[in-house]
């Protein structure tokens, strides 16, 4: 019986360790918060497919993608909308008109259960409904629309990638060009998620254990 009974704990601990081989791992994102950029400055502003404006980890395509002083008063000061709180930094990105574009390629194990999450705003001095959706694998995740002077609001995903891949936001052109939707605060974190035959043999200790309590209560 005291051998049954220490199998059966075995086997429950390797259930733990499994999943601790689970932890979250952070930092997958990089320049989330696009500070590390060129071209612009603290109160400016500049397009990227201009010669000399890009921020650092990312690969932006069309004309509507812009990099945005946090304090800009050319874009409604992003910084004074609501719920800024001090946490957007020096820079925001703008996704302005129809395809504007960024991506970036998430490096996953395979089978990952990923937390995604990030902040939008409206522009302030413009009116209007600007919206933008987000991708990875070429797998659309959600559209998201921001109004005229919206304040900063976090946006929470969770998906599972079978590997790296790529995570994009992409506008959507709802009417004029200069409707704009501000973005910060891009962060993800991973966990692997167990293979089935793994979680079948672990979910088996479980119940074995569950079975020598039970016996040695009669």
């Amino acid at each position: 019986m005291k051998t049954q009974t220490l199998n059966a704990w075995t086997r429950a601990a390797a259930f733990l360790t499994l999943l601790g081989a689970g932890a979250a791992q952070a930092g997958i994102v990089s320049n989330g918060g696009f500070e590390n950029q060129t071209g612009s400055n603290a109160n400016g502003y500049c397009y990227t497919f201009a010669a000399g404006c890009a921020f650092a980890g990312w690969t932006s395509t069309g004309n509507g993608t812009v990099v945005i002083g946090a304090n800009s008063s050319a874009w409604g000061t992003p910084s004074s909308l609501g719920n800024a709180g001090g946490t957007l930094g020096s820079f925001v990105l703008g996704l302005q008109g129809n395809g504007a574009h960024i991506s970036q390629t998430l490096n996953l194990a395979t089978a990952s259960l990923v937390e995604l999450s990030w902040l939008d705003a409206g522009r302030s001095n413009w009116s209007g409904l600007q919206s933008y959706s987000v991708y990875f694998a070429g797998h659309e995740l959600g559209t998201y629309s921001t109004q005229a002077g919206q304040a900063w609001s976090q946006h929470q995903l969770r998906f599972t990638a079978q590997g790296s891949g790529l995570l994009e936001f992409r506008s959507l052109n709802l009417g004029n060009y200069d409707r704009t939707s501000f973005i910060n605060g891009v962060q993800a974190t991973a966990s692997q998620v167990p293979e089935p035959q793994s979680l079948a043999l672990a979910l088996t200790a479980l119940a074995a254990l569950g079975l020598m309590r039970r016996r040695r209560g009669a």
